[in-house]
């Protein structure tokens, strides 16, 4: 898959990078992120749903070739999700999709500061404004609640249902989504040192992807007869909920070939993860032990 042969790639390139830097005081630094994450996409009207925010986190290395110029590997954490039934739009509610899934990220950013980062002198306190962009690979994994006949709740996971009728003798041109994809984020930040060897400050970052199916909604309806014939009873009644919401209009409302995805804006799905920033500066052998408020 091209997404592990980039995992490949980015963890080649880290290691030859630091192989053949001189590493100088200040030039390295380690840190975290602790902060928000969220969703745009099909089932959130492709807007930022505020009502859908989670916890995420990273942890970063950066590297400084000079006042104006770093590179940062980051491992990240995030949790996104979207309801129809949270939606304004009278079609999206019909629909009555919903999911949520983890995501687990690992992406290379180039960072441009705004403002010179004094690497030189310990003791200033400069505010630093940059802006970012970058690639990386994310694993993530639609899921949903379905409460069967019996009135237990499950968490079923979706891409294995082949909700839309992939992999079907039917619909041979509808290939299985991956679970690993590509990322590009970009964003805005600032930092401001607070002590000789901390920085504080705050990062947000869109990741633009390449896959419509981080909601497992990315095409057409298929058939409800060949769903279910291909991967049964509960994907059937998964891939159309319009029967939850209006039970009037019974199990494969939605005709094969109508619209599942119905996107106006974007052609694919986009998680954004923000929050606050703590870093470290690595110092080199024989400086001063750091302070934390100097």
């Amino acid at each position: 898959m091209f997404a592990m042969k980039l995992i490949k790639l980015l963890a080649v390139f880290i290691l030859i990078t630091l192989n053949h830097l001189h590493v100088k005081a200040q030039q390295i630094e380690i840190g975290m992120l602790l902060g928000t994450s969220h969703y745009i996409g099909d089932l959130s009207d492709e807007k930022i749903n505020f009502s859908n925010t989670y916890f995420a986190a990273s942890l970063f290395g950066r590297y400084n070739f000079s006042n104006k110029v770093a590179i940062k590997g980051m491992a990240a954490y995030g949790r996104v999700s979207g309801a129809d039934q949270q939606s304004s739009l009278a079609a999206s509610k019909v629909r009555n999709l919903n999911f949520y899934s983890d995501i687990y990220e690992f992406s290379l950013h180039f960072e441009y500061n705004l403002l010179k980062n004094d690497l030189r002198n310990l003791h200033s306190r400069p505010f630093i404004p940059y802006v970012f962009g970058g690639i990386g690979v994310f694993k993530f994994n639609p899921k949903t609640e379905y409460v069967n006949q019996a009135g237990e709740k499950q968490v079923i996971e979706l891409q294995p249902l082949k909700t839309e009728g992939q992999g079907s003798t039917v619909y041979n041109d509808k290939k299985q989504y991956d679970l690993t994809e590509v990322s590009f984020p970009f964003g805005i930040g600032f930092r401001t040192r607070i002590s000789d060897a901390f920085y504080l400050g705050f990062e947000t970052g869109i990741r633009f992807t390449t896959t419509n199916y981080l909601d497992d909604v990315g095409g057409k309806y298929a058939d409800n007869l060949v769903v279910k014939s291909n991967s049964g009873e509960i994907a059937a009644l998964l891939a159309d909920r319009s029967w939850e919401a209006y039970p009037e209009l019974g199990t494969g409302y939605f005709d094969d070939g109508a619209p599942r995805s119905n996107k106006k804006i974007f052609e694919n799905d986009i998680y954004i993860i923000s929050g606050v920033t703590l870093t470290y500066i690595i110092r080199s052998k024989g400086q001063p032990c750091p302070t934390f408020f100097n």
